[in-house]
């Protein structure tokens, strides 16, 4: 399996401790979502928070399966090494492919969104679609430029940038319940279709904001006392993120109207003035910048990683596995930045900001899902394997997480719609000449592919039932 003492170009140290690991996990998932989503949202009325809980209920079962899985597996490669050991190479190269395309978009859609909050303070940033792009693609250069200083760099930039987004969210998903107004919610089904058809849309479009429950997992090389910390940072993460999300949404749903909410690009800020006054939409502008830079900076010390762990396999262009002399694998990440601001590019030229977002949302939110159903059918195998080996009880509780973890991700795939998932099995399938190329490439230099994992080389059974 992957590691990134393979490397020949050195060892970095483990100093990635519970609480940067954490914060990572906090800071990639709440990211432009939150602040994007509640215009979606209202589109449909109070009944989307029914499909939002679901979907933070369903991001929670997967954090329980990653942090199981980290467990047995504590390797670089978070879903990708999962995958790979779980089901061998093709499936694991297609965990890694969709993934890191997932990663890249979602920056792409991350830089998006912190533009429309950033017009809030600047409004000449919005008023041209040049100098949006200008701004944008500004932002994902700065951040790329610090993960090519390393993962513990990168760990603590999110650690920074978690709290300074967190704490006013909170503020305002516990203050803003004194400005809450029920009338503001409009009728609970505000949309004419049915309500089943509006959880399943809801849960494709929100399970974007929940991208980054296994961050953790990813960085494994580079996180102290993996095994522990890495289950540990997942679930406390994930948790802290559902909370967040829930109780500040509820809040925005509760202070502005619904026919304005569903109408402005900027729910927070409008929220935020409406409840403390303007200085407070500015403010919550700010946040929300800060908070998409952090998203950005999370997804994209994913997206050098994940390539890098399967280029370790033989699995990927070699060039994402260079190391620089801080350790990160620091082409990938350029690569990762360049095609990140390329789909930003091509989203901006076509409809308004608001539309770039949603498409490019979307076109994540689904990519990123192949790994997350592979790394559940995986720790299913395993459970089945661990028959017999640990308390009955203890594995028909996680069969159940991972079960529910599963459905979860093939419900969200249904409520995708049909564009999206035609546009990921396009995906998948050039995936494969890719796939077959590296491997040919690979065989013709003679060296090591990664190969099918041997079953006495399986992770070995499950005995920690303290989770």
């Amino acid at each position: 399996m992957a590691t990134v003492e393979t490397a020949k170009e050195g060892k970095p140290t483990k100093q990635l401790t519970l609480w940067p690991a954490t914060a990572l996990v906090t800071g990639t998932i709440i990211g432009a979502g939150i602040f994007t989503q509640p215009t979606w949202l209202a589109q449909y009325g109070p009944i989307s928070l029914v499909g939002f809980a679901i979907t933070a209920f369903g991001s929670l079962m997967l954090a329980l399966v990653f942090s199981s899985l980290a467990r047995r597996n504590p390797d670089v490669g978070g879903p990708y090494a999962f995958s790979r050991q779980g089901f061998g190479d093709f499936i694991g190269f297609q965990s890694a492919w969709t993934y890191w395309v997932g990663a890249w978009v979602g920056v792409g859609a991350i830089a998006s969104s912190m533009v429309v909050y950033l017009g809030v303070l600047i409004p000449a940033v919005t008023d041209s679609k040049v100098l949006s792009t200008v701004v944008a693609i500004a932002a994902i250069a700065a951040l790329t430029f610090l993960n090519t200083n390393g993962v513990v760099t990168g760990g603590l930039v999110s650690l920074v940038l978690t709290v300074l987004k967190v704490v006013p969210l909170l503020l305002i998903g516990t203050l803003g319940f004194v400005a809450f107004d029920a009338a503001n919610l409009g009728p609970f089904n505000a949309s004419t279709l049915p309500p089943l058809e509006v959880i399943t849309a809801v849960m494709a479009y929100t399970l974007f904001s929940f991208i980054g429950v296994e961050a953790a997992t990813i960085p494994a090389g580079d996180v102290h006392e993996p095994d522990k910390t890495i289950p540990r940072a997942t679930v406390i993460g994930t948790l802290a993120a559902a909370a967040v999300y829930l109780l500040s949404t509820t809040a925005v749903f509760g202070a502005v109207p619904q026919s304005e909410l569903a109408t402005t690009d900027a729910a927070f800020s409008l929220a935020a003035q409406n409840m403390f006054g303007d200085w407070a939409g500015n403010a919550v502008a700010v946040v929300a910048v800060i908070s998409c830079l952090g998203a950005m900076n999370g997804l994209l010390l994913l997206s050098g990683q994940i390539p890098m762990a399967a280029e370790f396999d033989g699995l990927a262009p070699k060039l994402f596995g260079k190391l620089n002399l801080k350790h990160a694998p620091g082409t990938g990440l350029v690569i990762s930045g360049v095609l990140a601001a390329g789909i930003l590019t091509l989203s901006f030229s076509g409809g308004g900001l608001g539309d770039a977002v949603a498409q490019l949302v979307l076109v994540s939110a689904v990519a990123t899902m192949v790994s997350y159903a592979f790394s559940a059918a995986a720790e299913i195998k395993w459970l089945a394997l661990d028959r017999g080996k640990v308390p009955v009880a203890h594995l028909a509780r996680k069969m159940v997480v991972a079960v529910l973890a599963l459905a979860f991700t093939v419900f969200a795939f249904y409520g995708g719609g049909v564009q999206e998932i035609y546009w990921l099995w396009m995906l998948i399938i050039l995936g494969v000449p890719l796939y077959i190329f590296i491997l040919w490439r690979r065989a013709s230099h003679g060296e090591k592919i990664g190969g099918e994992v041997p079953a006495h080389l399986a992770p070995p059974p499950d005995q920690d039932v303290r989770t």
